[in-house]
């Protein structure tokens, strides 16, 4: 797969939104605002963004059931 033109600073935020979202369906919006947006993907997993003055932060919460492991 070609890759993207990425910052290097930015890469290994780059690297880990790729394995949790590319190819993966988005199942539902959880909450979306002028400033954050809510993803829940079709593997259980979530995935937040919210913007902050001049940048983007980003959290990924995986599935309850991946943490009793």
């Amino acid at each position: 797969m070609a890759r993207c033109q990425v910052s290097k600073l930015l890469l290994d935020d780059y690297d880990m939104l790729s394995r949790y979202m590319e190819g993966k369906a988005v199942k539902m919006i959880l909450n979306c605002t002028e400033n954050n947006i809510s993803m829940l993907m079709e593997d259980g997993i979530i995935i937040d963004f919210s913007n902050l003055e001049d940048e983007i932060i980003f959290d990924i919460r995986l599935p309850a059931s991946s943490d009793s492991n």
